[in-house]
This record gives C-alpha cells, structure tokens and sequence, in this order.
C-alpha cells in the first residue's frame, strides 16, 4: 500500500469531490483518481461511489477512512513540527560538557538561546573529555578541555577551537603567598603548602601536572575533592590552596584571592567543541553554535 495514496483518499473522504481534492493537494485530478484507482485495486473492492458530483464512500472505504485519517493527522503534525523545527522554535539540544564549562561558560548561552528560541529544550550533561568522546552520538554538542592531540574523531565530526583560559591559583585571602608574590607563584609552591586537587580526569589538573613533569616537580596529593566548587569551599575552609579557571574566580567577591602560576602568561589551556559537519547539525545545535562563537578567543 502506497501511503500516499492512503492520504490522498482521506483527503478526498473530507472534501467529498476529486476536483476540490486536486485543487487542495495542487495535483491534477487525473492524479487523484490515478490513486484512488490504484489503492481500490489494492484493497481489492470498492472504496467510493460516485453520487452527482460528489463521492460517498463504501461500508470497505469507511472502515479504512479511520486509519486514513489517523495517518494524515499525523502527517500533518510531523508536518507542523518540521515548520517549527525550520523556525528554531521547537526542538532539542543535547549538550555534553566538562564540570567547569557546564557552570561557568555555557549557562549564559543557554540563557540566550531559550529567549530567542522558547520552545527549544535543552540537556546537558557533565562528562569529562573521555566521556564526551565515549557519548558522542547522542549528543548535539561537546564541550571539552585541553588538547585534542592524537584523538581520532569519527569522519562526520570537527574540533572546533573556542576559548582560551587560564589555571590560576586559588588562595584564601589571608594567605602567606599573597604578600610573598604579588605577580605571580613558582611552581615550587606545590611542594611547599597543601594543595586541593582536582579528580584525575579534570583538564585543570592535566595543565597542572604537565608543567609540573615538565619542570621536574613531584608533588604530593593527599587531598583530592571534584570540581571547582569544592576546591574553592575547601580553599575558603582552609585546608589548603588550590587551583581552577580563571573564569570560576570572576565573580568572587570575598574570601578567595587568584595568582597566575609562572610567569608571562602563566598556564593556559583551550577549550573545544567538538560538532558534528555543517550538513548534519541541526537548526538548533546552529544557533547555540552561532551564540558560543561569537564570543570566541580564538
């Protein structure tokens, strides 16, 4: 059975005239009863019968008009959603990202995006880097820290550089070092105070450790706490210095103070996002892409 011919007979079964039907479908009439004809001879008796200039439908053509007309329902609202959808105005954005992105960079986006587009639902999840690349398919649009170096995309996707950011220190503002460095603190510094580290998987952590490999440091961890609101809590407490994305520290207005780590600019990492091709993204993942990159430092 031809589905369309099932919708061209449920309009014809409303309309109850093949010349008002081709007129409504923008078909010729020849079409219409080319369909009608072939899907009677598919159900195999009479659907309709002529009376005057009208059509009266069979007790066969009634029975079949209920799934007819539950099909064009359908249809027509696959139909609206599509239009909507062509609007931005419905819809859904599946967003994975790293703990310090979901709380600090995106929130604003999203913010936007749903009062240009209200009818567009947003999901995020916090994943690591490894668990973006390991969910890929199911999401929209992926967040990640750091590099990207030797990972193999699959062919329908791109890294797409966005912002550049900083590791700084985190210090309670009574802190020793405040006074002692007033620019900038020496690596040497996570040897000689207790330090709040991030989880294993944090791309803080990673720039971290890296330039501590790099310069030949071994530090100790004997505290380790999961994400930046925690290492700043445990920071204020207390119990140590730590360190985070500048862009965390932004909006302290109390108890927290920030040093660059070594000098000129100090420890840097970038964040991408990870998108499928042009082709294949949808109406909003192009929206939400066009707000993010307009605020891109790179």
């Amino acid at each position: 059975m031809n589905p369309q011919h099932l919708l061209t007979f449920a309009v014809v079964a409303r309309l109850k005239s093949i010349t008002l039907t081709a007129q409504h479908l923008n078909i010729g009439q020849p079409a219409v009863s080319g369909q009608l004809k072939l899907l009677q001879t598919f159900v195999g008796e009479p659907l309709y019968e002529r009376k005057g200039h009208q059509i009266e439908l069979t007790a066969a053509g009634q029975g079949l008009l209920r799934y007819a007309d539950k099909m064009d329902s359908c249809f027509n609202q696959a139909l609206e959603y599509v239009r909507n959808l062509q609007k931005i105005s419905t819809g859904v954005l599946r967003i994975g990202a790293t703990m310090t992105i979901a709380s600090y960079y995106l929130p604003k986006f999203v913010v936007e995006l749903q009062t240009n587009y209200e009818g567009v639902q947003v999901f995020m999840k916090t994943l690591d880097t490894a668990g973006t690349l390991e969910n890929l398919y199911s999401l929209d649009l992926g967040f990640i820290e750091g590099s990207l170096h030797g990972v193999e995309l699959p062919s329908n996707y791109q890294i797409i550089p966005w912002q550049k950011d900083e590791v700084v220190l985190v210090l309670p503002e009574n802190h020793v070092l405040i006074t002692q460095y007033t620019d900038f603190v020496p690596l040497e510094v996570f040897t000689q105070h207790q330090v709040i580290w991030r989880e294993r998987s944090s791309g803080g952590r990673h720039v971290i450790e890296s330039a501590l490999s790099a310069a030949g440091i071994t530090a100790p961890v004997n505290i380790e706490v999961t994400g930046v609101s925690a290492v700043k809590e445990s920071v204020r407490a207390g119990l140590g210095i730590g360190f985070s994305s500048s862009l965390a520290l932004k909006n302290e207005v109390k108890g927290l103070v920030s040093r660059r780590i070594g000098p000129g600019q100090g420890l840097t990492w970038q964040l991408n996002i990870i998108a499928p091709k042009p082709a294949l993204q949808s109406r909003a993942t192009k929206a939400f892409l066009a707000l993010c990159m307009k605020e891109s430092t790179l």
